[in-house]
């Protein structure tokens, strides 16, 4: 049977729905709750329950998951009891509790890094300069310049992005270990891949890719750092963007100094 891959998202708990049972995004951790696990799901409205198996006797722990579609909620408790294993009435259960792992999700600080500052030192350059020329030249000066400075960007970006990838892809070839990634859920308009290190540890790689299994390459040093390993025709056409995205960068930048040059000579 096939896995339908919902998403509930609410009051701070983003549920998703993965082929081996359930996973909770909340307060910076992942939890994830095996169908084995799990007696049922209910539906109060826009309020969806989810109910671990637990002896007779004993109160279950509840898992409670909000969406802002009662219809949302209301089709994610079907599928997930759809897929739960079939029990007796008077089967014994098991805790479920003891079958959920829970894992902590890294909380980044915003600090500035070296990526803010290669951004943010180029934009306080480039008002500099546009001051300077229109100082040195006039207001039409400065004007030449904004297409100048959007040609620079647009052939950075299209010759940096390309270029990281293919260096990371290269590296990885070279120094990373491939494994086989399996399809575990949508984030977004992205999918998400699940993959597991040689130690065991189960990592997610996420990429606008297709199919149920793909080849990812990753870190041994950081194991969560892992890229889809594309094919040869795919890296020759983001090596073609990265040369077109250089030649427009050069191009731009002559401009520029044609300008600069132009102002202060004048």
């Amino acid at each position: 049977m096939t896995t339908p891959h919902l998403v509930l998202r609410g009051g701070g708990v983003v549920a998703r729905l993965v082929h081996d049972g359930l996973l909770l995004e909340r307060a910076g951790e992942e939890v994830a709750i095996p169908f084995a696990a799990v007696e049922r799901v209910t539906v109060d409205g826009r309020r969806a329950a989810i109910e671990l198996t637990a002896p007779d006797g004993t109160a279950p722990h509840v898992h409670c998951v909000e969406d802002g579609s009662a219809a949302a909620v209301a089709a994610f408790a079907d599928a997930v009891n759809r897929l739960l294993p079939r029990r007796a009435r008077d089967e014994p259960r098991a805790d479920g509790s003891t079958l959920v792992g829970v894992r902590p999700l890294a909380v980044r600080e915003r600090r500035m890094t070296a990526g803010d500052a290669a951004l943010i030192v180029p934009l306080l350059a480039a008002g500099a300069l546009t001051v300077a020329v229109g100082v040195a030249g006039g207001a039409r000066y400065s004007a030449m310049l904004v297409p100048a400075f959007v040609g620079i960007l647009i052939g950075w970006l299209t010759s940096y992005l390309p270029g990281r990838s293919l260096y990371r892809s290269w590296r990885l070839r070279k120094h990373g270990v491939t494994v086989v990634a399996q399809f575990s859920h949508d984030v977004d308009r992205m999918r998400a891949y699940r993959y597991t290190d040689t130690s065991g540890e189960s990592h997610v790689c996420t990429t606008t890719g297709h199919g149920r299994r793909i080849e990812v390459m990753y870190d041994p040093g950081d194991p969560s750092r892992a890229v889809v390993r594309e094919s040869p025709a795919a890296r020759g056409t983001t090596a073609v963007l990265g040369l077109v995205g250089l030649a427009t960068l050069g191009g731009t930048l002559w401009y520029a100094y044609l300008v600069v040059s132009d102002a202060f000579a004048g």
